[in-house]
């Protein structure tokens, strides 16, 4: 493996950062948020959709912790909360243990929301990458794998340094 120069590094990044920028657009469009849909016969923003994928993987959850789960403020998520409530997705209750706080809990239906809005995003994804091989689909998710853990990692420069 090869060392890049600075100049090429900072391109890289560069196309790196425009590309990300492109992601976002892409997967938090309305155009995609309406084809999606569409296919799922579920009608939910993404934001929404992360929402309940959280509540179902992790299980019945307080607010608070669900919103720092889905890296989201309090504000947003209680609309969130409230879009699902009123399709029947999730049901919010007093927690047992403090009932000043809420537990947000999936329901059936918001389950099987969940698995077709999944199916239409495979299916949609599938079309998409139709050309890809297994190889090539294996080492993108690799990379974004490694990059997401990189980017959720403190920063070297950051790190509290070793004394003594």
């Amino acid at each position: 493996m090869t060392r890049s120069t600075p100049s090429e590094t900072a391109e890289l990044l560069r196309r790196l950062r425009e590309d990300m920028g492109s992601l976002r657009r892409i997967t938090g469009s309305q155009r995609l948020d309406r084809l999606i849909a569409a296919r799922s016969g579920v009608s939910i923003g993404v934001a929404a959709v992360a929402v309940l994928g959280k509540v179902i993987e992790d299980g019945p959850m307080r607010m608070s912790d669900l919103a720092e789960a889905v890296r989201t403020q309090p504000a947003a998520l209680t609309r969130q909360v409230q879009a699902l409530e009123a399709e029947g997705f999730v049901e919010r209750a007093a927690d047992p243990a403090d009932g000043r706080a809420s537990v947000v809990t999936a329901t059936a239906a918001g389950r099987v929301a969940h698995r077709r809005i999944e199916a239409a995003n495979d299916e949609l994804m599938a079309e998409q990458l139709d050309d890809w091989t297994t190889e090539e689909l294996a080492e993108l998710v690799d990379h974004l794998d490694r990059l997401v853990a990189d980017l959720r990692a403190v920063p070297a420069s950051r790190r509290p340094r070793a004394v003594g």
